[in-house]
């Protein structure tokens, strides 16, 4: 027994990984699970409190993750380096608007552009806090969660599967955040163009899910013969023979027209959620943000509009005549917009980046 070398720690694997966490922890946490991991914290001041902490600083280890890109440590104890090669880290937090700043203290460090956000407003009178049946809320989301992971077996055992949008499907994406791109500029200048580029890639992924989750809903998802239309299908360099003894391990991945508008429909609420949240925080590009209220007014207006429909739109959206009339000469004045060949008309400038 002696002579024998003493046994290696096991690795601490674990898929919900404490958001109370050290720098290095964190990592360790990570890489122990193959860099697969799931942070949810009900208060974000946890987080906050953690990574400006002495031993903090994990805001990049969070922000590389978005990227799956390879994280890494080096400790001169022991000559310790350790590495995982992808990273695949979600994180699901809630807080109060004053945890916002705490959390993402800057636009500029790019924690805000990767977040998705959703703000609820308060409760404004009592409802009845009583179930009038006997719903067992805790079993509930226990069978949902043991149904996904089988879900998720199904899906690893299966090998790649890619996303592919139809030309027409990329053309629409394409125009929509097009749009948005140009009406972050009229609220908040660059300000927003890192957000609208990260929320495109989060709306991809969300549609990743989607279509996934509604090929499986087919009996024989991953049988070609069997299940044609479940829009699942071989990659294109899969062999034949591969194909006919349903050896495949790269499959292509499409989503059906209403799944993808459904989806699609969510880039301008969490467009709107965004802009609220980037209220809270300090300004860094200009010296005075536009609110929510003119992006949404000037959103309604179109490439080119009137004085007179701007005063319109906004008495009918509850905004006063002399505050749309500052907004539409500060745009004016920035040149965000210029005056048309018309009297009175207004067109909005081609965006640069």
């Amino acid at each position: 027994r002696a002579k024998v070398d003493a046994p290696e720690m096991p690795a601490n694997k674990m898929f919900i990984i404490s958001g109370n966490n050290t720098g290095t922890g964190i990592l360790q946490n990570i890489m122990d699970s193959d860099g697969i991991g799931f942070i949810c914290e009900s208060e974000a001041d946890t987080l906050s409190t953690a990574i400006n902490a002495d031993h903090g600083h994990w805001s990049d280890t969070l922000r590389k993750a978005f990227d799956h890109d390879c994280l890494s440590y080096n400790r001169r104890t022991d000559q310790e380096y350790r590495e995982v090669k992808k990273s695949y880290i979600s994180l699901n937090i809630s807080g109060t608007p004053s945890q916002v700043k705490s959390f993402i203290p800057t636009t500029e460090d790019g924690a805000f552009s990767r977040q998705l956000f959703y703000y609820l407003y308060g409760i404004d009178q009592w409802i009845n806090q009583f179930l009038e049946d006997d719903l067992d809320l805790e079993e509930i989301f226990t069978n949902l969660g043991l149904e996904w992971k089988k879900e998720v077996e199904q899906i690893k055992a299966h090998g790649i599967h890619t996303l592919c949008l139809t030309e027409e499907q990329k053309k629409e994406f394409n125009t929509q955040f097009s749009h948005l791109f140009q009406r972050s500029s009229i609220a908040n200048g660059r300000e927003m163009y890192s957000s609208i580029a990260r929320l495109a890639v989060n709306l991809c992924r969300i549609m990743s899910i989607v279509a996934l989750l509604r090929a499986l809903e087919s009996p024989h998802p991953y049988q070609v013969k069997n299940a044609p239309s479940s829009g699942l299908t071989p990659d294109k360099g899969i062999p034949e023979d591969n194909i006919k003894d349903n050896i495949i391990t790269r499959w292509k991945l499409a989503i059906t027209p209403d799944d993808f508008h459904a989806v699609l429909r969510l880039a301008e609420p969490l467009y709107r959620h965004a802009t609220h949240i980037l209220s809270f925080l300090p300004s860094t590009e200009i010296s005075r943000r536009s609110n929510a209220d003119r992006d949404f007014l000037f959103s309604q207006l179109g490439d080119r509009f009137t004085r007179a429909q701007m005063i319109e739109t906004a008495e009918a959206i509850g905004i006063k005549k002399n505050t749309a009339i500052t907004w539409l000469k500060r745009l004016t004045k920035r040149g965000i917009l210029v005056k048309g060949d018309g009297n009175g008309v207004y067109e909005r400038a081609c965006v640069r980046v």
